[in-house]
């Protein structure tokens, strides 16, 4: 029972730990943009449909490339969120209270 209990508790702190290591990058237009992202030794280009959005695992931090006309050094728990025109809002999480 103790392991069962265990092992619940590893997959309970793993999935909280798993959305904090992600970067969101909402779109809020009508129409579909992509975006480039850098994660250091990986580059990949992530299409994000009108009015939705994408997670990228991004523990370490890359760098994401769209339709704002710069690129965002990206931190886990970011939120960016654009028009594909331009950068609309990043939102950084609360720093955790010591």
């Amino acid at each position: 029972m103790k392991l069962l209990t265990a092992a619940a508790a590893t997959a309970f702190a793993l999935a909280l730990a798993g959305p904090a290591a992600a970067v969101t990058v909402k779109n809020t237009s009508s129409g579909e943009f992509t975006i480039g992202v850098d994660l250091g030794n990986e580059e990949k280009i992530e299409t994000i449909a009108a009015g939705k959005e994408v997670k990228i695992d991004c523990k370490d931090g890359c760098g994401v490339t769209g339709p704002w006309g710069f690129s965002w050094m990206a931190k886990p728990g970011d939120t960016i969120s654009s028009n594909g025109q331009a950068l609309v809002t990043v939102q950084e999480p609360a720093a955790k209270k010591k």
